[in-house]
This record gives structure tokens, sequence and C-alpha cells, in this order.
């Protein structure tokens, strides 16, 4: 049975579009390289399209294909002899993928975009709200928090927005590609603008 790892979400730019279809990975394979690579490296993410897996590399680099005729090779443990990618070695087991460090050292890697922000980023916005009797504070959809509302803009871009707050306990859950980047409001919900629904 092959040996599995757990793989961070695939937080991404991409417009919802070019998601359609697409499906986060939870697992992946241990190291993953393609025929023509010159080392096995170990994969961060990964995403199963209609047609094909995508797996993004802990050194920048991604490997994948159809899922008929695969285009990547994934092991175990590469072969001996066969060199393993440093940066994705080190970042892998600094985020925790591998339970000891491959030198014995301590070693520690903070991904971006994966805990909550510190200001919430239904912070400024001028739908991400739901008005309050008195016109005076806002819920925010986003958070939960109730947050004063304010002109905001100038003349130029004026809008009526809630105020730049600290992000509440009531945080929507992220979606599993764009995380709390892209939030947009829905029949008084904050959701992904790629209309997925956000998962814990």
């Amino acid at each position: 049975m092959a040996v599995t790892v757990l793989l961070l979400p695939p937080v991404t730019s991409a417009p919802p579009d070019y998601l359609a279809g697409a499906e986060a990975l939870l697992e992946g394979p241990r190291f993953v390289r393609t025929r023509g690579m010159s080392r096995w490296h170990r994969p961060r993410s990964g995403v199963r399209y209609p047609e094909r897996t995508v797996f993004d590399l802990w050194c920048g680099y991604a490997v994948g294909g159809s899922d008929r005729a695969s285009a990547y090779i994934t092991a175990d443990e590469p072969p001996a002899g066969e060199p393993v990618c440093a940066t994705c070695e080190g970042r892998a087991a600094g985020a925790g993928q591998e339970q000891t460090s491959p030198t014995g050292r301590q070693l520690l890697f903070s991904p971006r975009h994966i805990d909550p922000p510190k200001t919430c980023p239904g912070s400024r916005s001028s739908d991400l709200f739901t008005e309050l009797p008195g016109g005076r504070a806002g819920l925010c959809l986003a958070c939960g928090d109730v947050q004063p509302l304010r002109a905001m803009g100038g003349p130029y871009n004026p809008r009526y927005a809630i105020v730049q707050h600290p992000t509440g306990r009531g945080l929507v859950p992220p979606c599993p590609f764009h995380r709390w980047r892209q939030l947009t409001a829905r029949n008084g919900r904050a959701l992904c603008a790629c209309g997925r629904e956000t998962t814990p």
C-alpha cells in the first residue's frame, strides 16, 4: 500500500473559471517527479481536474498529467542513489509533513495564507456587512463582529463601508483554493467568489 502525506490547501489567485470542476486534494504521494527531472520532489498541494492531476512542489515547480497516462511517477522512498530536492525536503520537514527531520535538526517552515488573517477580510468592504438599525454599525459577514460603518474612498471612489477591524471569532471557513482572499456577499452570507462553499 502506497504511503501518503497530508497536503496543504492549493492556495491560488486563479480566476474562478479556471477552477471549474477542480477538487483540492487532502493527501498525496510522499515523493514525486517527472521522468525528465533530475531529482525527486515533495508535493506541497494537489488539485484534481476533470481529466488530470497536478501537484505543486515545495520548491516551486509543479508536476502533473492525465489520469489515463500519467506524466509523473511516485515513490514511498526514492531508489538508492537517486537525489532528492533539498528545498522540497527541508520545507516538507519544517512544515511537519515528516515526523522527523532528515538531518536530525529542528526545522521550521510557516506557509503564508494558511492561518486566519489578523485583519478581517471583510474590513473596508462595502458589501460584506449587514447594516444594523440606525445605520452607524454593521454586522461583518466575514467574521460575525459588529463594527462601525463609515464613508470611505474620497471624492473619486466614494463608498459606505465597514471599518478595518481585527478578525473576529466567527470567521467563515476558508475556500480550499482562495482561502479568505476573494470573499463576496451572496444572500446575506460571505462566500468565496469562485462559488465554492467554504470548508473547515
